[in-house]
C-alpha cells in the first residue's frame, strides 16, 4: 500500500479519521508504523497528503491528515475497451486499471467471451469497488475508474462507442493486435489528448470484431511478438502510451 485511500465512510471531522478495517491491519502488521510516524493518504476522487499516526491500538488507528494537494492530472486520458475475462483475470485487471489511472473500463462480451463470465459476482460493483481501491493504492493515485458492462459488441461499436469518441476532439482509437505490423511509436500522435484502446480476449478477436473495430476508426498496432495474457496487455499497452505520450 504506498497511498492510503479514505472513502466518504471515514469521518474526517476536523482532519482526523478512525480506522478500524484491514486498513489498520496493514499499518500494524505489514508497515509496522507507530504513533508519531506519517503516511501518504489520499481522499477518494480527492487530493493526496500526509497524515500523522497520533493512535494505534489492536484493531484501530487514528490518524491526523495535513494539508492536502491535489494530484496532477495525467498527461493523456484513457478509457479501455477490454473484452469480459475470466472472473480471476478480471481482479487483476480492475486493480491494473485503477493503479495505472485509466478513466474508465468499458467491459465487453465477445464472440469468444464464455457467457458465465458476465454472471461473475466480481462484476457487482460491492465486489469490484475494494479491488478499484486496491489499485489506487498501490499507483498512488485516488480517481475511481468508471466500470460498466456491456453485453453485445456490435451495439456498443455501432451505437454507444461514436458518443464516446465525441466527447472529446482528437481522440484516437487504438487496437493492439498480433495482426498489427507498426508500433505505437509509429502511430499515435503525440499531440493527442484522449486515448480509447481496445485489448481482446486471451483467444483473441474474431475476423469479424477485427473489421468492425477497424471501420469505427480503430488503429491496429503491435506490442510485440508474444502471446499476452489479458491483465499483461494491459500494462504493456498503458506504459507504452505512457512513455510515447510522455515524451512532447
Amino acid at each position: 500500500m504506498n497511498l492510503l485511500i479514505l472513502t466518504p465512510q471515514d469521518d474526517l471531522a476536523d482532519g482526523v479519521c478512525t480506522i478500524t478495517d484491514d486498513r489498520a491491519d496493514h499499518i500494524r502488521k505489514i508497515l509496522k508504523l507507530v504513533a508519531g510516524d506519517s503516511i501518504r493518504v489520499g481522499l477518494l476522487s480527492g487530493p493526496a497528503g500526509t497524515a500523522l499516526i497520533e493512535e494505534v491500538f489492536d484493531r484501530r488507528v487514528v490518524l491526523r491528515c495535513g494539508e492536502m494537494t491535489e494530484i496532477a492530472p495525467p498527461i493523456v486520458e484513457i478509457d479501455i475497451v477490454c473484452a469480459v475475462p475470466r472472473p480471476q483475470t478480471l481482479k487483476k485487471v480492475l486493480i491494473t486499471a485503477a493503479g495505472m489511472g485509466v478513466r474508465r473500463l468499458h467491459l465487453l462480451r465477445t464472440r469468444r467471451v464464455d457467457k458465465s463470465y458476465l454472471q461473475s459476482k466480481v462484476l457487482n460493483p460491492e465486489r469490484y469497488r475494494p479491488l478499484l481501491i486496491e489499485g489506487l493504492a498501490q499507483g498512488k493515485l485516488t480517481r475511481l475508474p468508471e466500470v460498466t458492462l456491456h453485453p453485445r459488441f456490435r451495439p456498443f461499436i455501432e451505437d454507444e462507442l461514436p458518443g464516446l469518441v465525441a466527447e472529446t476532439e482528437g481522440t484516437h482509437l487504438l487496437l493492439p493486435d498480433q495482426s498489427g505490423e507498426a508500433r505505437l511509436d509509429g502511430v499515435l500522435d503525440k499531440s493527442v489528448r484522449r486515448l480509447i484502446i481496445a485489448i481482446g480476449p486471451e483467444g483473441g478477436w474474431v475476423p469479424f470484431e477485427i473489421k468492425k473495430l477497424e471501420r469505427a476508426g480503430f488503429t491496429t498496432f503491435s506490442l510485440g511478438p508474444w502471446t499476452l495474457r489479458v491483465e499483461t496487455a494491459l500494462a504493456a499497452v498503458l506504459s507504452q502510451a505512457e512513455l510515447v505520450v510522455g515524451e512532447r
